[in-house]
Parts: structure tokens; sequence; C-alpha cells
């Protein structure tokens, strides 16, 4: 076992994760702004330092090994505790903090940006920074505080609160609908649907769930994001199935309408992820529970 004194250097474990999250020396290199001979030398310290290859070698490149699987998660999480202590401790004489949210690009644009000033009149010493992400978390991200994603509903990830489950909106134009309206649900087998590309099962379950047996119109044209799905039913592309909570302002607006007034729950929610040791910032409280309540009161 290792004593303080034999304790991989912090320049060890960061050129480590520079390896590993790139999978290149080279690249390692770069993003640390050394030589490669440098990267190199620190890794075989470190390998020599704990009796195991972290990387295996190949010709045509490197992977981790089982030994660096396994120290890879547990080094990241040590070197963002560290991070985030010394932070805290540096702000301590300071009024003002600054809180990062990293959002999907749809629950940033069409929800979280046009109400973030509520919480600001509420919290003026805090300052928000927003990134966007999207898909699984495989690790935490050290310059994140809350991580928000949309994710199939399970009881079994760490970390994670379910803000609302998702239920899906049927949106039309209101010009679309003048040259084909929809009076009855038999009525939406006339009309287009936009895809949603990452998730092209959608529409199909909108249809067995209102029992609609037909071969469906799509658009020769899909999209990622929901934001850019809700663009093109603004250009009358055909219709689209929005989370309900995204659209409050552009259906004010007039321009669209949810025909039938149809929505549909999916096995999909909105989770907000703060690591465990960060549970006792006060800026993550204060966003954490404002962010609950607003979702809540727009249910």
């Amino acid at each position: 076992m290792l004593n303080e004194t034999n304790l991989p250097s912090i320049k060890a474990l960061r050129t480590f994760l520079a390896v590993a999250n790139n999978l290149s020396f080279s690249k390692a290199a770069k993003q640390l702004f050394v030589t490669q001979s440098a990267v190199s030398k620190n890794i075989a310290l470190l390998e020599q330092q704990l009796g195991q290859p972290l990387f295996n070698r190949h010709l045509s490149g490197i992977e981790l090994s089982a030994a660096g699987e396994q120290y890879l998660p547990k080094v990241s999480e040590a070197l963002e505790i560290i991070q985030y202590a010394t932070e805290n401790l540096t702000q301590i004489d300071h009024e003002e903090e600054v809180l990062t949210v990293n959002v999907t690009p749809s629950f940033a644009s069409l929800w979280l940006i046009p109400r973030i000033e509520t919480f600001h009149h509420l919290n003026e010493n805090i300052h928000i920074r927003i990134k966007t992400g999207d898909g699984m978390i495989k690790r935490t991200h050290g310059d994140s505080d809350i991580t928000i994603r949309c994710l199939p509903i399970s009881k079994h990830y760490e970390n994670a609160t379910l803000l609302r489950q998702e239920n899906l909106m049927l949106i039309a134009s209101t010009e679309l609908l003048q040259h084909n309206p929809i009076n009855k649900i038999k009525d939406i087998e006339k009309q287009t649907f936009i895809p949603h590309i990452t998730r092209p099962h959608l529409w199909e379950q909108f249809k067995r769930q209102n029992e609609l047996r037909y071969d469906s119109l799509y658009s020769s044209t899909g999209f990622e994001h929901f934001y850019m799905s809700l663009e093109a039913v603004k250009d009358n592309l055909g219709l689209a199935l929005i989370p309900d909570f995204m659209l409050e302002e552009t259906l004010a607006e007039g321009r669209l309408i949810n025909p039938l007034n149809i929505s549909m729950n999916t096995s999909y929610g909105y989770y907000l992820f703060v690591p465990s040791y960060r549970l006792s910032s006060r800026k993550i409280y204060q966003f954490s529970q404002w962010i609950t309540a607003m979702l809540g009161k727009e249910q």
C-alpha cells in the first residue's frame, strides 16, 4: 500500500485524465501545453508507482487497461473535489458566486433562458453560466455544478432528482391548419409529421395511443432537437411533438396551437444531477429549489 509520501502527484493524475479522455499522448500534450515526451514520462512514472499499466499500447493506438478503467472515475471525482473545495475557499470573501448549469439545448433555449431573470431577482449575488450538452452522463464534469438531462425514467441514476416526466404536446401552425384543418382525430392522417431523428419511435407511439393506423407522411427533413422542430413547425413544414413545458411563450403568441388538445406522456423524464460532494453548496441548493418549484408550478 502506498504511504503518504508516495502518493501520485496532481500533475501525474491530470496527465492520466488527459490521456484517458483523448486516448492519445499527442492530443493530451496539446491539451496540457507540454511536450509528448513529458506526457509519456508522467504516465510511465505513474504506472511504475501503481505497479500496473493504465493503458494497453497497440500499433493502432492506446486504450485503457482494466486497471485504468477502474482508476479513471475515482481519479476524476477526486480531482473535482479538490478543485471544488479550492474554488469555494477562494470565494469565501467574495459576495458574488458563479453557478455553471449544463442543460440540453432545447431546455436552455425554450425554457431556462426566458425564465433565468426570475432566478436573478431572487438571488442577485449568484451569476449563472449556461452550457449545453445532451445524452447520458458518463462521468461528472468539473466545470458544471448542475447537469440537467432528458433520460429514460429510472430509479438507478446516481445523485439524480426527477424534475418532471416528459409530456409531449402535438403542435401545428395556425397557417398550416387553415389549409388542412384538424377537427377530429382522423384528420391527422392528412398531415405531415416532422421526424425527431434521435427518437424516431415517437410518432409511432403517438399513433398507437390515438389508434391511428395508416402509413404516415413524414417531412423530408428530420431534426435532432425540439427547438429545431419547433422552428420547422413555424415554417409550416408539418406537425411536431414538443415537451409541453417548453411551449408556454410560443403558444401565447398565437401562431401555433395544440389541435384537439392532444398530448402524450413518454417513458422519459428531466433529471437534475448534482455530485454528492456539492450538495451542501448554497448556490446549488438555491437553484435546485427554484427550478423544482418553477417546473412544479407549470405542471
